[in-house]
């Protein structure tokens, strides 16, 4: 079954990782590398998202508008939705075990990681 594995970022540890050498950047770099390495045969796809200033945001407009567009995060939230893995795991017990492995959960303390199931369609 496939799992999707949501990185979120506190934008306390965004900046805290932006003043960070750029030694100790490569070293946190490097263990998502290995991470990536050592769970390669279940990810099955996902994304690193670029800065929240980027998006653009779509929603009904009023009274026919039509869509409405503005610039910036889709949803009003205090965390930052940094990125996504597919995973291809057996059981949602299994993705979780590989998601509590994130490396961002032991070097950002506000870390948090969400795995939610793909919806499978009959």
């Amino acid at each position: 079954m496939r799992y999707v594995l949501f990185n979120w970022l506190s934008p306390e540890d965004v900046a805290d990782w932006a003043s960070w050498t750029p030694e100790q950047q490569q070293a946190d770099i490097q263990r998502h590398i290995e991470w990536f390495t050592r769970h390669r045969d279940h990810i099955v796809g996902g994304e690193e998202l670029d800065d929240p200033a980027t998006v653009k945001t779509l929603r009904p407009g009023r009274q026919g508008e039509g869509v409405v567009v503005t610039d910036g995060p889709y949803v009003e939230s205090k965390e930052i939705l940094g990125g996504f893995v597919i995973l291809e795991a057996a059981s949602m017990d299994e993705a979780v075990e590989i998601a509590s492995d994130w490396p961002s959960l032991t070097s950002q303390p506000n870390s948090t990681v969400q795995v939610q199931p793909g919806f499978v369609r009959d």
